[in-house]
């Protein structure tokens, strides 16, 4: 089963403030050489916003999140807590779970709706 992760809502404005940062010079100034550096910056946070989803299957938690593949299996999982904490992870929100797995693993991930609130 597929589940996409939670968005919240302060990062449409700060996505769009960046496309808008990215693209304004090609558009006011007219110089085209920033798209050499803006479009790629663009496709990546489209890669990301689109692509950042978790998948249980089987016996298996599959998180993604553009170039990011992990694999844990449910088996390996110690424990499960919410977590808001900031760092750099797989997830488009701050409402997260924090999973713990094998020795000293951690994911941050965060489901667009848990269903056990």
């Amino acid at each position: 089963m597929k589940f996409p992760s939670k968005k919240d809502w302060w990062m449409y404005p700060i996505f769009l403030g960046i496309f808008l940062a990215v693209l304004s010079p090609a558009v006011l100034d007219k110089d085209f050489a920033s798209l050499w550096v803006g479009i790629p910056v663009i496709c990546l946070l489209l890669w990301v916003w689109f692509t950042t989803y978790y998948v249980i299957e089987g016996k298996t938690l599959i998180i993604r999140s553009a170039f990011i593949h992990k694999t844990i299996s449910i088996h390996d999982i110690k424990s499960i807590d919410r977590s808001f904490n900031p760092l750099s992870s797989p997830a488009l929100s701050l409402d997260r779970l924090k999973i713990q797995y094998g020795i000293h693993h951690t994911a941050l991930i965060s489901f667009k709706s848990r269903g056990f609130h």
